[in-house]
């Protein structure tokens, strides 16, 4: 009589555990799109009961340029404005204060919708970061908005000449794309999801980050995103698919402070138009103005907004979608892309960098010593800022990001032929032995 053999493990229950997560991606994806609808209906509904469908395709212009901008919102540490505020200033002559209200505006609604489709999605967040950088980015908005802004223009325009604050978001997010190209180019390097424990000296460059990144978006209406971004990764080597959504929060919150303050409680929302031309804003009239008032095709804010509410709160959680599904490195072409047509498009329109000295100095002053500093701290950032390798922690598959060309060429290979100090994760002194001998970088 023959002996049964052993009999094979029941391991269905593995295919049950992947249907139901599979089950629940799904149920909190069509829960993400129950925002984008109450806006839609919402918008649909005001804009009829207000009579203002006139005034919406008076200002269409803003929906094309919406559409790829509400995109990058969420799907990138930059927030819509880095497409809105180049597009208006730049391609359609709207005044530099002008496109920065209208960015926070309209952020507050895409980033909003993105920072719900994260928060219902779980997508991963650096809490810590998000919870030190909202107040603080918030206190440098209001300080930019009380030390940089002139309040008693009808839209309280920068004291910064206008150029000089186009430059000024060039060099930002031009720097933000150097800083996640270099990040692509490290052949292997450690996935880094958390921030904590923060210590002190990280908390510092934190806060640091988002005080610089509020003034820069009480300039120009994005920053905090982008600021944020550069301390969490460049500094302290937070892994870029959890900076993004981390920076995404974080940009809505100030956002939308920037639209309570500035468009609800300055008025600069309430815009009254006569024709083709803004005759008051705020309640204050502007009619004084040459010509008998603002051309309204510059200065109609609520016209622009209206605009592009309906398709910013379906872009930017689109966006958010799409770039969970993106590589880390995959993601830095993505924003090195956006990035050079940022750079170009200054270069080509912006026409005072071709006649004012000082201010083309500014820019390639100012972008030599930001990419000098960001190139810097990469490789030295274990000791600017007390980051340390952990050579205890079990180095999972999860744990690594590896390139294509270490995979093409051979760790050896990559290894020899490296160019430059590496721009990663590995610190400045030597490698630490981990467990069992491993090299960890």
């Amino acid at each position: 009589m023959s002996t049964p053999g052993p009999t094979a493990p029941d391991l269905s229950f593995l295919d049950e555990a992947s249907a139901s997560r599979s089950a629940d991606e799904h149920r909190r994806a069509r829960l993400a799109l129950v925002l984008p609808v109450v806006v839609t209906v919402t918008w649909v509904v005001a804009v009829s009961l207000a009579g203002g469908w006139d005034r919406v395709w008076a200002n269409v212009v803003a929906a094309p340029t919406m559409v790829f901008g509400s995109f990058v919102a969420g799907s990138t540490p930059q927030g819509g404005g880095a497409v809105a505020f180049p597009v208006f200033t730049k391609g359609l002559g709207v005044p530099s204060e002008v496109a920065r209200t209208f960015s926070l505006c309209i952020q507050t609604i895409g980033m909003g919708a993105a920072s719900v489709a994260i928060l219902v999605r779980r997508r991963p967040v650096s809490w810590p970061a998000v919870w030190v950088s909202v107040p603080v980015g918030v206190l440098g908005f209001a300080a930019g908005l009380l030390w940089l802004t002139d309040r008693g223009t009808p839209f309280w325009a920068s004291v910064l000449p206008g150029p000089y604050v186009k430059v000024l978001f060039t060099l930002l997010v031009a720097s933000m794309a150097f800083v996640v190209f270099l990040g692509s180019r490290v052949p292997v390097r450690e996935v880094r999801i958390s921030l904590s424990p923060l210590g002190a000296r990280q908390v510092a460059f934190v806060v640091v980050g988002a005080f610089l990144g509020g003034l820069a978006s009480s300039q120009v209406g994005s920053g905090s995103d982008v600021l944020l971004y550069l301390a969490v990764v460049v500094v302290l080597g937070l892994e870029p698919r959890v900076a993004v959504p981390t920076s995404v929060l974080v940009m809505a919150a100030v956002s939308a402070c920037g639209l309570v303050w500035l468009g609800l409680v300055q008025g600069h929302l309430d815009v009254t138009v006569a024709g083709d031309l803004v005759t008051s804003v705020g309640g204050t009239d502007v009619t004084g103005a040459p010509g008998g008032g603002l051309d309204a095709g510059r200065y109609d804010l609520l016209g622009l907004w209206l605009g592009a509410v309906p398709i910013v709160c379906w872009g930017a959680p689109l966006g958010s979608a799409f770039a969970a599904r993106l590589t880390t490195r995959q993601l830095a072409g993505f924003v090195a892309l956006l990035a050079g047509a940022e750079v170009v498009t200054t270069a080509l329109f912006l026409t005072e960098l071709r006649t004012d000295r000082g201010l083309l100095t500014f820019a390639l002053v100012g972008g030599a010593v930001l990419v000098g500093l960001l190139y810097l701290c990469v490789p030295l950032r274990h000791r600017i800022a007390g980051v340390r390798v952990d050579a205890d922690r079990a180095l999972t598959r999860d744990g690594v990001d590896v390139g294509p060309g270490y995979l093409a060429a051979g760790p050896s290979d990559v290894a020899g032929s490296a160019p430059g100090p590496p721009p990663g994760d590995r610190p400045d002194q030597p490698h630490q032995p981990g467990p069992e001998g491993r090299t960890v970088r």
